[in-house]
């Protein structure tokens, strides 16, 4: 029974369950886009602001970038996905649903080449090149227990659903596929909520800080995610 149903609530029954979180994620088209691409709207605009691109160098090598990102070629690059919650998950499930011929999607709780020490020596996180990820098909489910607050979502398409080829070699490696007008993903992520409001953020100094430049060009720090460690990257 929901603890709110209950009387006395939860501190009569001590029923810890936390918030339920729900977001369902379209992708449609897996050209991906330049800038000129995008005047002439050939691939339709991600509008939920999710879309963002990890920046490879200059001065803010490593950071977390949603000013401007475009949406990359699925067969090429990917198109990274970061998803933010508004407090710690105790544990998070991403399905995705429904997807064209050899779209997959990567699960990770750091992204490539992200700074994960922003408040000191540069610690970039290879979480695909170490194997430090989870990645489904078609109707497939990845579920983390630990708690987080953000995951990302890494959008990538090959030229069939196999993960090995005939001769049992990684298709990872060998064969991606260029995205086209027709791909297309549906990716449902279900989660449980901390009940505390201020779970979602911690002021520790020694806990890995990445900075993130939102929409507006203004930048600001992401705390309580994950370093590099053995399985998480």
């Amino acid at each position: 029974m929901a603890r709110n149903y209950i009387l006395g609530g939860m501190a009569a029954t001590q029923l810890q369950a936390g918030k339920p979180y729900f977001k369902r994620v379209i992708r449609i088209d897996g050209r991906g886009q330049t800038d000129q691409q995008n005047a002439d709207n050939r691939v339709p605009a991600r509008e939920d602001g999710l879309t963002c691109e990890i920046i490879e160098q200059g001065e803010n090598q490593g950071k977390i970038n949603f000013n401007g990102a475009l949406p990359k070629d699925w067969g090429v690059d990917g198109e990274l996905l970061m998803i933010e919650f508004p407090t710690t998950l105790r544990s998070v499930q991403v399905q995705l649903e429904e997807a064209t011929q050899g779209v997959r999607a990567k699960i990770m709780l750091t992204a490539p080449n992200q700074n994960t020490k922003a408040d000191g020596v540069a610690n970039e996180a290879q979480p695909v090149d170490e194997g430090n990820f989870i990645e489904i098909k078609n109707t497939e489910t990845a579920t983390i227990s630990s708690r987080t607050k953000v995951i990302f979502i890494l959008i990538e398409k090959y030229a069939d659903n196999s993960i090995f080829t005939t001769a049992n070699n990684e298709t990872a490696l060998t064969g991606r596929s260029n995205g086209t007008v027709l791909d297309a993903a549906s990716i449902l992520i279900t989660g449980v909520l901390d009940h505390e409001p201020k779970a979602g953020g911690s002021q520790a100094s020694n806990e890995p800080n990445s900075i993130i430049i939102d929409a507006n060009g203004v930048e600001r720090s992401l705390r309580k995610i994950w370093g590099a460690s053995d399985g998480i990257g």
